[in-house]
């Protein structure tokens, strides 16, 4: 794949990640497990059995407890740091064959950077929902953030494989 669209592609996982953060690393893994997506080497566990499981279980667990009023703010608060170092990890996925050194600091400065600026985008949203209706909206709005992480991480992986 092409290094800007793999870059691009990248990215949308990556913002995807600052919504959910185990959700596009689950894509990238069961994309990667089943031999649709190859990874760069340095990435390679990704693809692996106990990676998807633990990925499984992390999305589970964090769609579940972003339902729960209280336990989603707490799941911002770790998000603040999981969440742009999950971009990073989902940005730098689709640069397989690129400079190792290249796949690093483009995972980490824009990979990153886009996880961290849209959950912040996010946290802002909820604790405006909070102030306004006491938390009541939150599952409403945790919803339509899970419909619209998947959105965006199946469908940068579903162009990654197509482009491939």
């Amino acid at each position: 794949m092409e290094f800007a669209l793999a870059a691009g592609l990248g990215l949308v996982l990556a913002a995807s990640a600052g919504l959910r953060a185990f959700l596009p690393l689950l894509i990238v893994s069961g994309l990667a497990f089943t031999g649709q997506l190859e990874l760069s080497e340095n990435l390679a566990w990704m693809g692996s059995p106990a990676t998807l499981l633990a990925l499984l279980v992390g999305v589970f667990g964090e769609v579940l407890a972003d339902k729960i009023p209280a336990v989603d703010h707490l799941m911002d608060t770790v998000g603040t740091l999981a969440r742009p170092a999950a971009g990073a990890l989902a940005g730098a996925s689709l640069m397989a064959g690129a400079d190792p050194l290249v796949i690093c600091v483009m995972g980490i400065a824009a990979g990153g950077a886009v996880a961290g600026a849209t959950h912040v985008g996010k946290a802002s949203v909820r604790a405006g929902s909070t102030a306004t209706t006491l938390g009541v909206a939150n599952p409403v709005i945790s919803v339509v953030e899970d419909v619209v992480a998947l959105a965006l991480g199946t469908g940068a992986a579903v162009a990654a494989v197509a482009m491939g």
